[in-house]
């Protein structure tokens, strides 16, 4: 199970993976603690996986990396997805890039990441706007 927790603002995100037939299926999870949680989403079993949580320093804003390179954000009061973004433009199923280490920048207007090749080392920077 993925999870990380803001202090700051006092919320929580996690992933639950559970058996469904013979692929596993993924839900998303918000909340300002573990026990008042709520589902906000469940990615397609097969072809899509959370692979990352971050949280904005300002802990309103939640954000998983879907399949390394789609990432969705969600408000942590609300609970709603509020954007969706590429980070990296899928070049095929799975992609030959990922990103990794991805991380809000301090004003929330963007996401900053590694850049890097499923198959073998040479990551580069990345940035892409979120608001």
């Amino acid at each position: 199970m993925l999870s990380v927790k803001a202090t700051e603002a006092q919320r929580v995100a996690f992933v639950r993976e559970m058996p469904c037939g013979d692929k596993a299926c993924q839900t998303l999870w918000l909340g300002r603690a573990r026990e008042d949680a709520v589902q906000v989403a469940e990615l397609k079993p097969g072809s899509e996986r959370c692979e990352e949580v971050t949280v904005a320093k300002d802990g309103f804003r939640i954000g998983f990396l879907i399949n390394g390179y789609q990432f969705r954000i969600f408000d942590g009061d609300t609970r709603r997805q509020i954007n969706q973004v590429n980070l990296l433009e899928p070049d095929r199923t799975p992609t030959s890039r990922i990103a990794r280490g991805v991380t809000f920048s301090t004003n929330g207007a963007a996401v900053t990441f590694d850049d890097c090749p499923r198959d073998h080392s040479g990551c580069k920077s990345g940035l892409v706007a979120v608001r």
